[in-house]
């Protein structure tokens, strides 16, 4: 019987987007540079901004930079859409967000844009390989399995412990009901960005849902990791931090759900951003998308909350 495999032993699978249009990104001006997405709420001091770059005929300036808005998933069909999609490449086509190759280890079985390749390949010994998306929304690939090396047996079975049991490189896969939740993400023009495991919140009032599932964070139980709150500022607006008094000395709003503190079981960080004139904060797992929002569109880094998870 083997035993469980530390955090070493763990392989992170998934990718640096996970959402499809951002709308924390800018919108083109009349006269071609972005502004921010929180400018209804504030923007920063217009005498400090550089000056537009002189940009090429075919070319648009999006704050510093010169880009083409019919194919920069960065700026795709306005200035600072991005373009995000769990578990694979991010493209933009004709001024809209597509989908490029799946991540390794990733299938897309159900053909929407909005949850990515949404579907984990799992190689099993004995497990059928077939090379489509099965009725029952499973996949098993033939040439990934073969990529990855000889299907192992996984003695003993996975818990949802933040551990590779089996140690076949991937933390607690398989069917683990309520192991990890996810996280969707929404944008409001008058309360900003929202992170909620509520789908229907994420979709109420004036906010618009940019991306299901954007994350996973682990349910209660799970030792060694910390609860990650929502709390409301005075202004309405929410954030996310692991702090009790919401930095702010006041009770959160409710418990997310649980995030780690460092690197382990396939997590990616996530970074937080906020937009200080408009007091609104922002967090991404993807390093463009958190680079294009502090060059381009008046956000300051604030570092990293936490790590999560791409999948459940």
């Amino acid at each position: 019987m083997l035993g469980a495999c530390g955090d070493d032993g763990s392989s992170a699978s998934g990718s640096d987007s996970a959402a499809t249009a951002s709308s924390a990104s800018a919108t083109a001006g009349s006269d071609g540079t972005a502004s921010s997405a929180d400018a209804t709420e504030g923007s920063a001091d217009e005498t400090a901004a550089p000056p537009p770059p002189d940009c090429e005929a075919d070319q648009i300036a999006c704050g510093s930079v010169c880009t083409d808005l019919d194919t920069d998933p960065s700026n795709c069909g306005q200035c600072g859409r991005s373009c995000v999609i769990p578990q694979a490449a991010a493209t933009c086509a004709a001024g809209e967000c597509s989908m490029g190759e799946c991540d390794p280890g990733w299938s897309d079985c159900d053909g929407d844009l909005v949850t990515g390749c949404e579907t984990p390949i799992d190689c099993q010994e004995g497990a059928p390989c077939q090379t489509t998306c099965g009725s029952d929304g499973t996949v098993d690939c033939t040439d990934v399995c073969a990529s990855a090396g000889e299907p192992v047996c996984l003695t003993p079975v996975e818990i949802c412990n933040v551990m590779d049991d089996d140690c076949d490189g991937v933390c607690d896969q398989g069917p683990l009901p309520g192991c990890r939740v996810g996280v969707h993400r929404s944008y409001s023009p008058t309360l900003a960005h929202y992170y909620t495991t509520d789908l229907a919140a994420a979709q109420s009032g004036d906010f618009s849902l940019e991306s299901e599932n954007f994350f996973h964070l682990y349910a209660p139980g799970v030792e060694g990791l910390q609860p990650l709150f929502s709390c409301v500022k005075p202004n309405g607006k929410r954030f996310m931090t692991t702090a009790t008094d919401c930095e702010i000395v006041v009770a959160p709003e409710l418990t997310v759900g649980f995030i780690s503190m460092d690197e382990r079981c396939g997590s990616t960080p996530l970074y937080r951003l906020r937009n200080v004139p408009a007091d609104a904060h922002f967090y991404t797992t993807s390093a463009g998308e958190r680079d294009n929002a502090v060059n381009n569109l008046g956000f300051a880094d604030e570092g990293i909350a936490g790590h999560v998870w791409p999948g459940p």
